[in-house]
């Protein structure tokens, strides 16, 4: 009799679960490697969306004569435009990552929350590599590795459940209206401009109080520049605020994903 038979429930369930694991693991290698294949620059790609975006922002900032609260502009911004750069295209990918896996989805029972996370971790390559650069940049530009980037990693679970979050809802919409799909870009460049990424989150406080409190990506992004160009904890205010208002959009999000991904096999 095989081990995994009904007569041990337990460990057919730990099968799966390793086989959803291993099918995960499988996909983000072969995105990763899809992502870079036949290209000039190859992994150079996973920087240079970051350090363009990083130079045009700077450049407003420069423009309009934002305040950079003391800090070096390029340091001010690249810091917010790393995750920001993460949880852009994390929601503009994740629909896409539903849609080009329709084969799967036709061929096997798997769980498609599997998708966004497939997303998630490619896109989490890219962040790695530019966070690196980051670091470097901060080296040359004289802003020293503190204790305070010990809440990297609390900072990066919240960036990442944001992205899945509203990557998830986006998709469970998109999917049905394809049309939908095009204006996604175009809805996070207002977010963009919504969020403190080329300015402080003090000049959103003080002009746009109600939106400061209820846009999740604030406490995060000014989390990563509080603590990379600062030395500073992030605002746990500001934090816990986006984590309540990312549980609540969770609370939609995800029953509306489910519900919906029971028929993605019939459209994608």
């Amino acid at each position: 009799m095989s081990r995994w038979s009904n007569n041990n429930p337990s460990a057919d369930r730990r099968q799966r679960w390793l086989s959803y694991w291993h099918l995960l693991i499988a996909l983000v290698s072969r995105d990763i490697r899809a992502r870079y294949r036949r290209t000039v620059l190859g992994p150079l790609w996973a920087i240079i969306p970051a350090i363009l975006a990083t130079a045009i922002y700077s450049f407003l900032g420069g423009l309009v004569n934002v305040d950079s609260e003391g800090a070096p502009r390029l340091a001010f911004v690249f810091a917010a435009t790393v995750p920001w750069t993460f949880f852009q295209s994390s929601v503009v990918r994740i629909p896409y990552g539903v849609i080009s896996n329709g084969n799967l989805l036709r061929k096997m029972p798997v769980p498609r929350q599997i998708f966004p996370f497939v997303v998630l971790l490619t896109n989490f390559f890219d962040f790695l590599m530019a966070a690196v650069v980051l670091v470097i940049a901060l080296q040359l530009l004289g802003i020293p590795i503190t204790a305070a980037w010990l809440w990297l990693p609390l900072l990066v679970l919240q960036l990442g459940l944001l992205s899945w979050t509203v990557g998830i809802g986006v998709s469970a919409i998109t999917i049905y209206r394809r049309d939908l799909l095009h204006g996604i870009g175009q809805i996070m460049q207002v977010w963009l401009f919504l969020t403190p990424v080329i300015y402080g989150s003090g000049e959103l406080e003080s002009r746009m109080q109600l939106l400061h409190t209820l846009n999740p990506a604030v406490g995060v992004i000014d989390g990563f520049r509080r603590v990379f160009v600062f030395g500073q904890p992030p605002d746990l205010n500001l934090l816990l605020t986006s984590l309540i208002v990312i549980g609540l959009g969770l609370l939609v999000a995800f029953p509306l994903f489910n519900t919906m991904s029971r028929y993605f096999a019939d459209v994608v």
